[in-house]
């Protein structure tokens, strides 16, 4: 990054008061993709593992959507609010962000780190301690209490650490860009996943203590190294602080200023609805095709890998179409896909070939879908407050995880591990999902649309 006085190249981009020489977008973008990686790689452990890992210990399918998501809602609605706004108003030499990711990111690992070791601790406590003070107590009830506890440390370490790196992105990124550049961040995930699932993901359950520990201490080395790398710009003051409101009332007042005008109330209730119907379904996903279908861990990687693989011939062609015939419209067409391939595939998928066919189908409309929505943000949420705006996203979504994630395992129990189900639970919410985007696409429209869009701020 330097300035465009400095430098001889025809073309200058810029984002707030930072400028890139094309040499200067390349390093930017290195380091970005560099930590995307690493985080791609870090976060399946979990999302993969849990579920797996419950069932094992015989715990309830209500237990086992409980602690995949509800735990992560709570804590976003807890605590993401002030956590935005504080971020927001932060000032320091490092930035208003990277602060943020320097202190949360050993945390998180900590706390990964723990969750793979979790057997090992409770046998620790159960032979020298609790054996003599509660005998009664199982081994493995010690294992999964121990397994909340720290489920719950490493989804509100985990938020902070997910919210301030997609504040950073668009504090750093110029927006002209963003929809190629968030192309190139999906690509990257992809190849991650691809080695995790390939290589990594059969092992997981054998070689549980190597695995989270080894991925946790590289990725706190890579995540640390992209902080150190990548610069942020100034910023206006903030509001002093005399006229900052307490706690509760900024409490308060986050949510009113995020519901006030309909244009983002409707994103929200899009962005809920369709995180209800992927994040809640996802763990049991997994379980379909392990327990209903009967593959093994090996199986279910490469079947995983292929279809994650698949998503690599179509983020490019997402994020032009983006760029081309906006965001808005390519998330339509990727929720109405989605519709139509969840519907196929309660039908039609019995065998691991068809399995494995879903896979590669669903991976258009779900990248329409998930690309679409990131672009969409970007643009969408006035600059003044994306922090917020943004991180009401997660508020929003991961709130309707308690609820969801309730919900689907308790329909998982009461229909005896009926996990065929999910393709239902994902086409109905998003069928449900169309009629706001519509209203959000309309909206968009009237403050000016792809050209001349000016984001509304909530009056006072």
């Amino acid at each position: 990054m330097t300035p465009p006085s400095h430098r001889a190249d025809p073309q200058v981009w810029r984002v707030g008061t930072l400028a890139y020489s094309l040499r200067g977008l390349l390093v930017l973008s290195l380091w970005l993709l560099w930590g995307d990686f690493a985080f791609a790689f870090f976060e399946n452990i979990f999302g993969r593992f849990i579920p797996l890992y419950l069932k094992d210990l015989h715990a309830s399918n209500t237990l086992i959507g409980i602690m995949s998501g509800s735990f992560a809602g709570l804590v976003n609605i807890l605590f993401l609010p002030n956590i935005s706004q504080w971020s927001d108003h932060y000032r320091s030499p490092l930035g208003r962000r990277i602060p943020f990711l320097y202190i949360f990111t050993p945390l998180t690992v900590f706390s990964l780190i723990a969750i793979g070791f979790a057997p090992e601790i409770a046998t620790a406590l159960h032979t020298h301690l609790l054996s003599h003070l509660a005998p009664s107590l199982a081994a493995s009830t010690i294992a999964l209490a121990l397994l909340c506890l720290f489920v719950i440390s490493y989804h509100f370490s985990n938020m902070v650490l997910v919210n301030a790196y997609n504040w950073l992105l668009r504090d750093v990124v110029p927006q002209e860009l963003m929809a190629r550049f968030l192309s190139w961040f999906r690509l990257v995930d992809t190849a991650s996943a691809c080695l995790f699932l390939w290589y990594v993901f059969p092992q997981i359950v054998t070689h549980r203590k190597e695995i989270f520990l080894g991925i946790g201490l590289f990725y706190l080395v890579a995540f640390l190294l992209m902080c150190l790398n990548v610069k942020e710009g100034a910023h206006p003051p903030p509001p002093p602080v005399e006229k900052r409101p307490g706690v509760l009332k900024s409490f308060a007042l986050y949510f009113s200023e995020c519901l006030r005008l309909p244009i983002y109330r409707n994103f929200f209730i899009v962005y809920v609805l369709g995180i209800m119907a992927t994040w809640c379904a996802g763990p049991f996903s997994t379980l379909f095709t392990r327990d209903t279908l009967g593959l093994d861990m090996d199986a279910m990687g490469k079947i995983f890998a292929w279809g994650t693989a698949a998503a690599a011939l179509v983020y490019f062609p997402i994020g032009w179409l983006c760029d081309r015939f906006t965001s808005q419209r390519v998330v339509m067409g990727g929720m109405i896909g989605i519709v139509v391939a969840a519907l196929a595939g309660y039908f039609l998928v019995h065998t691991r070939e068809s399995v494995l066919i879903y896979n590669l189908l669903f991976t258009l409309p779900y990248i329409g879908w998930t690309l679409g929505i990131q672009a969409t943000t970007m643009t969408l949420f006035p600059e003044e407050k994306f922090g917020q705006f943004s991180s009401g996203l997660n508020v929003f979504g991961c709130g309707a995880l308690i609820p969801g994630n309730y919900l689907i395992g308790k329909l998982m129990d009461l229909t005896h591990n009926d996990y065929r189900l999910t393709f239902l639970w994902c086409a109905v919410l998003f069928a449900l999902a169309l009629y706001p985007m519509i209203r959000v696409y309309r909206d968009w429209k009237s403050y000016g649309g792809p050209h001349h869009y000016t984001a509304p701020l909530p009056s006072p």
